[in-house]
Formats: C-alpha cells, structure tokens, sequence
C-alpha cells in the first residue's frame, strides 16, 4: 500500500511453514529478520514474534517453528497467517512518521525520532495533512533532536530533501485514506545518506481491530 504512494519499502517473503521459510530464505539475502505474520498482534517482540539475523535456510526453518510455539503460547486466540521474513537494514537514523485523523480537524500527519526514542524523547511535530515536501522538512528541522540528521556518531548525515519527500509521500497516502484511516504509524525509517526504507508500518481502519501491516 505505501509503495504504491512512492515510500520505499524493504523486500519480504511471506511463509506459512518452515518449509516454505526456508524456500522463502534461499530467495533472499541474509542475514534476515523474521516477524510473526498476524492481524490480530500489534507489538510483535511483545510476544516473542521477532526474530534477527537468521543466516542460513536451516537457521530460518528453526527459527519458524520456535516463534510459532513462543507466539501460540503468549497469544493465545490470536490468528496466526505465519511469517514474514525481510533482510536485515544496516542500521542509521531511526525517524517515525504517523498519522491520525481528528473529527475536526482532518488528517493529521506526525514526524518524530523513531525506533526506541518514539516514546522515550516524545519529540514530535504535527501539521494537516497533507504536506508538501517543504512543509515535511520544516517538520523535520523542527525536532528537538533534529542535530541527528546531520550525523551521529558512525552514522552518516540524513538527506533531509530525501527523507522530507518520503514524509510528504506518506502524508498524501494518509489525506486520501482520512475516510477509513485511524491510525498509521510508519516506525522506523531507516536512514543513511539518500538510503532510505520503511521496515515495519502499523495500519489501523475504523472499522477494523488494531492490525499490523508491513509496508510492501
């Protein structure tokens, strides 16, 4: 859904047993990441439905049928269409971008730090969606903690136009979706340089219960 609106999205298989993980494996590149595949858990490492740097087939193949007993037992009742396995994003600056809409006000679109900081720092700016490519990077600059764009550490400067676009990207896709949207919540994108990619987006309708959705 957010492809289609321009926002990059890392690549991913779905399987629903270990031998389709493992045929799913052999099709990418490791190392891997594999989530549990369920429309009914919205915080996967919550149960036990995360799993990084899978390297082999085998490895994959193991690593399903654990997250399937750990994930049975931690959720039970939940539905479970099995996994989703992505290759692992070499890591950078971690930006959040969601979306809200208010009964008055319309869509709402949100930029923040991301990744663990979303809820440790609460440094965030809002504006109407949807935003120009302008309007997303004055959002941007705007953060509290938006020296982290220019580089941290072993991390290189975030291409600001870059990632502004992708803002404004997931803007549009919320603004045209105000009628049914709820909540979206694209975290992290991941970003070095010009190098930048949703790994992970939570979709929620109003008619529908919470239900995570990865970005493809």
């Amino acid at each position: 859904m957010l492809s289609a609106y321009g926002v990059p999205v890392v690549d991913e298989r779905r399987a629903a047993s270990a031998a389709e993980a493992r045929a799913a494996a052999k099709a990418l590149a490791g190392p891997l990441v594999m989530k549990v595949d369920s429309p009914d858990i919205a915080h996967k490492t919550e149960v036990g439905g995360i799993a990084l740097g899978l390297r082999t087939p085998d490895a994959v193949a193991a690593a399903y049928e654990a997250m399937m007993a750990t994930v049975a037992e931690r959720a039970p009742g939940a539905r479970i269409d099995g996994v989703l396995l992505q290759p692992m994003v070499q890591s950078g600056v971690e930006i959040v971008v969601g979306a809200r809409v208010d009964p008055a006000f319309g869509a709402i679109v949100v930029v923040g730090l991301g990744g663990v900081f979303v809820e440790l720092m609460r440094d965030t700016v809002a504006a109407p969606a949807p935003v120009t490519t302008r309007q997303a990077e004055d959002m941007l600059r705007r953060l509290a903690g938006a020296r982290v764009l220019d580089g941290f550490r072993d991390l290189p400067a975030v291409d600001v136009p870059r990632l502004a676009e992708v803002v404004a990207r997931v803007s549009e896709f919320a603004a045209d979706h105000a009628d049914r949207l709820a909540e979206l919540d694209v975290n992290p994108l991941i970003c070095r340089s010009a190098d930048i990619v949703a790994v992970d987006a939570l979709i929620v309708t109003r008619e529908a219960a919470p239900a995570a959705v990865e970005p493809a």
